[in-house]
């Protein structure tokens, strides 16, 4: 059963001194977003990011962050929200980031992986939740 969270999860590397970020293509409504999941059964929100990040992008990660990060979200966005019953009205969604290499392998929920620098993905990114994650990421990796 889907759990009552969210998980958003920025890979990224260096190239050339540059900071890189892996985002995706939806399949389902086109936008750009990180790499993206919820929780299953009783997972801890960094397993279900781990576990995002192996089954959209077919890679895991090293050296995890926990950002900062965090937004609320509204139930109904999620297929299954019937069963957190009816005292739940927002979930949250936790940020993460970890490096990587640059090797990727797309899942059938993305059309399209992309990755690209910072300045990039702010003008891909749909969501403002992305994008303040990514900031953060910027901050955090550049000091």
């Amino acid at each position: 059963m889907r759990a009552p969270f969210q998980v958003i999860v920025f890979p990224y590397y260096f190239y050339g001194g540059e900071l890189k970020v892996l985002i995706g293509k939806r399949f389902d409504d086109g936008y750009w977003q990180a790499i993206s999941g919820g929780g299953e059964n009783d997972e801890k929100p960094l397993l279900s990011a781990k576990r995002e990040l192996k089954e959209e992008a077919g890679i895991e990660g090293g050296e995890w962050l926990v950002l900062d990060s965090k937004c609320m979200l509204p139930k109904i966005y999620y297929e299954g929200f019937e069963r957190w019953g009816d005292d739940i009205y927002v979930i949250p969604e936790y940020a993460f980031a970890t490096k990587v290499g640059s090797e990727v392998k797309r899942s059938d929920e993305h059309a399209e992986l992309r990755w690209v620098n910072i300045e990039t993905a702010n003008e891909l990114l749909k969501y403002g939740s992305n994008k303040i994650a990514l900031w953060e990421l910027s901050q955090r990796v550049y000091l």
